[in-house]
């Protein structure tokens, strides 16, 4: 016999839909399903399969679609089912008889959660009522330079060859704008799951604008203009309601099947339409909401997901949201032009002590493209995070062999603040540039006493020919250098300099 948690006490009328009852209903297992992980070619991608096995991440029963055979049954019993979800093992249904899950009595019926009904006004809730500005355009251009995103640049690093799902509210005109003329052949995917097909382009323009942070081309240039793109809908902006963290795992588990390497959500859940469906700051342990379960499944599954922190800071909620508290999620929160903190930008830690947010990038008079193909500044962590997720996806196309965990980790070292984290900055400012090198200079040099500057390297052989020369970039105190291993065994000299520091020091490479 199923059981019905009932998670709103009576149908409430809301900003939103169509007025039709809403529920998710999970199973129980996937039996007599025609699916195996044995040949996950017939439900992941190619993309997806390779990662899986590159970085032994296991494809199991999570990974099989949901037993079709119990979805018929759903809609034998008078169910719309809109979307389906594998990892959560269930189905969102709507129906406009409010009586109509009385009468469900199968066997495989876990759970099912009451959404309520609620009617569209076409009125966007403040949620979504952003500051935009047409100054500080000048001030503002450095959010790649911040992030070493130009040195990234400079030596090819754009992206290529890393999908990053925008999980976001709509995409308006992204089609059309001119701005995104040349990014149309690296879109390899869209769905919308709010309205169930695949046109994006004709919704709120918030994704569109964070999509010009990573791959604007022309008259501002993204943080990844060459990484490829899958564009999802999940959120719907008349409404806040619990059905859509549901909606946003569906994507994520729609990105994972299509080969994703990054998740970028600008999108973040704390309170709602109708108050029993709130969450607590005690929920914001990475654990128990909806959302965050699902981000950190995601992150199991080898993607990196980014997530704003959220613009609560000046509010009385103050602290990050769902799914930014996951632990696994790479949180973003915000600084200006100056590197100082944003005063909207979240609050951490986590309700578990964890670091939150992970680090900060310019969210404050931001660079973004409006929906009239102009080039204007805006204020919010949405704008921050997918700056970051694009430098991410530069560092892992030049570094295709480091696991998800891997690149995080070089993030985290090489931020300027990763000593000494703290709930506004987190690890603070990274510099991409030095977290390649952190992934790819793999000798250590001892030195004697500390730098925490840029230091300028030349390598010699005993003799005196110059091998190897160039910058190495750091945010934090060193007391060693990493530098790229000479090839072959000997006695060398390096020589390393900052504004304040010099120093000489033979090493020896035995083979």
């Amino acid at each position: 016999m199923s059981k019905i948690l009932i998670l709103l006490f009576i149908p409430f009328v809301f900003l939103g839909q169509d007025g039709a009852f809403r529920y998710f209903i999970s199973f129980n297992d996937k039996a007599d399903t025609s699916f195996s992980s044995d040949y996950p070619e017939q439900f992941l991608s190619k993309k997806t399969i390779a990662k899986r096995q590159k970085f032994s991440i296991a494809i199991d029963s999570m990974d099989l679609p949901v037993s079709s055979i119990y979805i018929d049954n759903i809609r034998l019993a008078g169910f719309v089912v809109e979307n389906r979800s594998k990892w959560f093992n269930g189905v969102i249904v709507s129906t406009y008889d409010s009586l109509l899950t009385a009468s469900l009595n199968y066997e495989f019926i876990d759970t099912i959660i009451f959404f309520g009904s609620w009617k569209n006004t076409k009125e966007v809730t403040d949620k979504w009522r952003l500051d935009y500005d047409m100054s500080d355009y000048g001030l503002a251009s450095n959010q790649l330079q911040m992030l070493a995103g130009d040195l990234m640049h400079s030596r090819g690093f754009k992206g290529n060859g890393i999908t990053i799902a925008v999980i976001d509210a709509g995409f308006y005109n992204v089609d059309k704008l001119n701005v995104f003329s040349d990014l149309q052949n690296q879109i390899s995917s869209t769905y919308d799951f709010i309205d169930g097909n695949l046109n994006v382009y004709d919704d709120h323009d918030h994704g569109m604008m964070v999509l010009s942070t990573m791959g604007a081309k022309g008259i501002m240039t993204g943080s990844a203009p060459d990484a490829d793109y899958i564009l999802l809908r999940s959120e719907d902006v008349f409404s806040e309601n619990l059905i859509e963290e549901y909606m946003w795992v569906c994507a994520a588990e729609y990105a994972d099947s299509s080969g994703a390497d990054i998740i970028n959500s600008s999108l973040g859940y704390t309170t709602f339409d109708d108050a029993n469906q709130n969450h607590t700051y005690t929920d914001m342990d990475g654990n128990t909401t909806p959302i965050s379960i699902g981000a950190g499944i995601a992150s199991d599954k080898g993607i990196i997901v980014v997530n704003s922190a959220g613009n609560s800071g000046n509010s009385a909620w103050h602290y990050i949201g769902a799914p930014a508290d996951n632990f696994k999620v790479l949180t973003v929160g915000a600084v200006d032009v100056n590197e100082e903190f944003a005063s909207f930008s979240s609050y951490g830690p986590n309700a578990n002590g964890d670091v939150k947010p992970n680090v900060v990038a310019q969210g404050k008079n931001a660079v973004v493209v409006n929906s009239n193909n102009e080039v204007i500044t805006a204020n919010g962590t949405s704008f921050s995070s997918p700056l970051t997720a694009g430098m991410i996806a530069c560092l892992w196309s030049a570094n295709t062999d480091h696991s998800a965990s891997s690149i995080k980790d070089a993030i985290y070292n090489t931020s300027d603040r990763y000593l000494d984290p703290d709930a506004q900055f987190g690890y603070g400012i990274p510099n991409y540039y030095s977290a390649y090198q952190y992934l790819n200079y793999d000798f250590t040099i001892p030195i004697n006493g500390s730098i925490s500057d840029d230091v300028g390297y030349m390598v010699y052989t005993i003799d005196g020919k110059l091998i190897d020369s160039g910058i190495l970039y750091y945010n934090n105190i060193q007391e060693a250098v990493k530098i790229i291993k000479p090839k072959l065994p000997g006695i060398y000299i390096i020589s390393l300099t900052t504004d304040d520091f010099e120093m000489s020091k033979k090493f020896i490479v035995f083979e």
